[in-house]
């Protein structure tokens, strides 16, 4: 476990105020005047990212990061407003292993995302 340098205390408050997933440079923007250098809110959250303190999404090639639960989940995402839903991985979880041990593979990890337009964007 990474020690909670200054920044990286400053990077999680703001993220545990953000409800919504947000990019990196929304995020330096959050935090103002005296923000440490985007350079650093990167760096940042790729370690948190890394230690799966935040789930991160690519919404049309831009990460976007934001404090999730504890437990394994997957993401539906809005391609046009970036809304979220956090699902239980379920079957996903089911597929993922039995597709890997079908191609003689030993599962690690995954990821699953799933990209569409929410109600609001659709009507």
């Amino acid at each position: 476990m990474k020690r909670n340098t200054r920044q990286r205390t400053r990077v999680t408050a703001a993220l545990n105020s953000s409800r919504e997933f947000i990019s990196a440079q929304n995020l330096h923007i959050m935090l103002g005047d005296e923000a440490p250098s985007l350079a650093t809110v990167y760096r940042t959250l790729q370690g948190l990212s890394e230690e799966g303190a935040v789930d991160s999404v690519n919404r049309n090639g831009e990460f976007l990061y934001r404090l999730c639960g504890t437990s394994h989940h997957h993401h539906l995402v809005c391609v046009d407003c970036a809304a979220t839903v956090e699902l239980d991985g379920g079957e996903i979880e089911e597929w993922a292993a039995r597709n890997a041990s079908g191609h003689g593979f030993t599962m690690t990890t995954h990821i699953a995302e799933i990209y569409g337009r929410c109600a609001v964007c659709s009507a």
